[in-house]
């Protein structure tokens, strides 16, 4: 299937580059994003199979024998009844994106990424996360056979880099690699220019605008599993530095270009409340996302002091909003989604489902309209156990005491 991969454009200015450009708009500092040729473009919906390599012609270019999958993908848009129903919505929906083989939406991006590393002939890749992304590109540069390096925060728990530590990269703690964008930016440089054969696989549009074209994909599935019946009025995303956010948004917009869909669903931010710059540019109208002074949240996913400008545009040319919510609102939908619908999901998507509940309690969305949630990770990603001590469970002495253990404990 060949791609129709045309260029790089700047979202701004639209000034054009080639499909290995990392950075911004070299003439007005915008970002940049892939365009494609839609012309007799025709999506067939719903398609079969599960990997976002069904889409290739709506990815930038890369070899059969480059490409690094491993079925992300695919995930499940499940109806949240009981959840919905105790918030006071009729139809709610979640799309599970930690059923990827990682655990996280991260695993499109870094399929795309590692295979196109290997279509350049990158001897590694790097990033610069102690979570989602560091898991998913450390875990496809190991099937690729690339080597991975993961720069991390000085601080970061022993619980966190468990499973990043398991695929075998090399990872550097980096003290305040994340206090400021301008310190990110000098570490990630840093390890360019120290391996010039490595891919930067830093997971945001300003250093690679390809990666969302992978998370674009997360659109085309939702279009997908609709196809029979209305598309969500409503579309809340986690929101740190806005990719996701603007992916999915991209997403519809090239289905709606194509006659796919006839309309774009509302976008919606959810971040957390002192973590959420990208509301904050939202509501005073401001055409970038000032940092702020403060980034503390339980959501450590979305534990960010800054964003981009592509956040802002999907939310306003799609009509939506922003909502940011407290660490006690996101805590408690964590354990209700789970307790009532039956899905663990980690802290940081569960403030998209709080932002639901709180949007629903303000009046800004109506009981009877179709609303999606994004729930990015798995719940085993980032969770604290509801028990510290294993006494703190109810113990039977002896198997013939389990009906008074039941009795006693649960009143049973």
């Amino acid at each position: 299937m060949k791609s129709r991969f045309l260029s790089l454009r700047c979202i701004s200015c639209g000034t054009e580059y080639s499909a290995d450009t990392h950075s911004r708009c070299l003439k007005c500092t915008g970002i940049l994003s892939a365009r494609y040729d839609l012309k007799g473009k025709s999506f067939d919906l719903p398609q079969l199979g599960r990997s976002i390599w069904q889409y290739r012609d709506m990815m930038p270019p890369v070899r059969d024998a480059d490409i690094v999958s491993m079925g992300e993908g695919g995930t499940p848009l499940i109806n949240a009844k009981r959840f919905g129903s105790s918030v006071r919505t009729v139809n709610l929906w979640c799309k599970v994106e930690g059923q990827n083989p990682t655990g996280s939406f991260k695993d499109r991006a870094a399929s795309l990424g590692i295979s196109l590393a290997r279509s350049w002939g990158k001897t590694g890749a790097f990033t610069a996360s102690s979570g989602n992304a560091a898991a998913a590109i450390s875990a496809y540069t190991a099937r690729a056979g690339l080597d991975c390096l993961v720069l991390v925060r000085e601080d970061s728990t022993p619980s966190k880099l468990g499973q990043i530590a398991m695929y075998g990269p090399k990872i550097l703690r980096v003290r305040d690699v994340f206090q400021s964008q301008e310190s990110l930016a000098k570490a990630l440089e840093t390890v360019q220019s120290t391996l010039p054969c490595w891919l930067n696989h830093f997971v945001w549009a300003p250093y690679n605008p390809l990666l969302i074209d992978g998370l674009k994909t997360v659109a085309y599935e939702i279009a997908s599993d609709c196809s029979d019946t209305e598309l969500p009025e409503y579309v809340f995303v986690p929101t740190a530095g806005g990719d996701l956010l603007y992916g999915i948004y991209k997403g519809f917009q090239e289905l709606k270009t194509a006659a796919a869909i006839d309309r774009i669903p509302k976008l919606v931010v959810a971040q957390g409340l002192n973590a959420s710059p990208t509301v904050a540019a939202i509501e005073s109208g401001s055409k970038t996302v000032p940092p702020t002074d403060r980034s503390e949240t339980v959501a450590g996913a979305l534990r960010v002091n800054f964003g981009a400008e592509h956040s802002l545009i999907a939310v306003r040319d799609s009509g939506g909003f922003g909502v940011a919510v407290s660490d006690a609102e996101i805590l408690k939908t964590q354990k209700e989604i789970a307790s009532l619908d039956g899905v663990f999901t980690e802290v940081s998507s569960a403030t998209a489902l709080a932002g639901v509940a709180k949007s629903i309690a303000m009046g800004r969305i109506q009981k009877d309209e179709k609303v999606l949630a994004i729930l990015t990770g798995s719940g085993f990603k980032d969770f604290t156990p509801p028990f510290k001590d294993i006494s703190l469970v109810p113990l039977a002495e002896t198997i013939e005491n389990i009906p008074s253990a039941l009795r006693f404990s649960f009143n049973l």
